[in-house]
């Protein structure tokens, strides 16, 4: 719960900041994660922990109506890259939340161009955040859970 608080506290920041999401009455937010696939149960905890924090908290940050787009990425970084793409095109997400490593890193490029501000949610490797200036990671590394 602590984890989505923080997500959600960083979308509402997002949200204010980012002058193309004023034009938006409703913020969408793609979750291309693994619900199928090696790692689905990391997958279907993250969506589950924000479907709850909207059920517990309301669809309302920043005076926005945030809504939640989920796909599943089959845990394949391709597919995560495709999903994304299509989502940040088709669907006008403002915010992506990233899910595996490999996926993340497909995805990097794709943030990147589009300036696409995206929430790495699962993803502990720490070089994750250096592959896009668009990446925010909510969470700790696996460095720092060693240590």
């Amino acid at each position: 719960m602590k984890l989505w608080k923080g997500i959600v506290a960083t979308a509402a920041s997002l949200v204010v900041l980012s002058g193309n999401l004023f034009a938006q009455e409703i913020v969408k937010i793609g979750l291309p994660m693994p619900l199928t696939g090696v790692l689905a149960a990391v997958g279907r905890q993250a969506v589950a922990g924000a479907r709850l924090y909207v059920a517990q908290h309301g669809d309302i940050v920043a005076g926005r109506k945030v809504q939640l787009i989920v796909r599943d990425d089959t845990s394949v970084p391709d597919v995560s890259k495709r999903i994304a793409q299509e989502m940040i095109v088709n669907d006008k997400v403002a915010i992506i939340g990233g899910g595996l490593t490999p996926n993340v890193l497909a995805i990097a490029a794709i943030v990147s161009e589009t300036k696409t501000a995206t929430v790495v949610m699962v993803s502990g490797t720490s070089i994750v955040t250096e592959r896009s200036p668009y990446f925010v990671r909510t969470s700790w590394t696996h460095g720092q859970q060693a240590s």
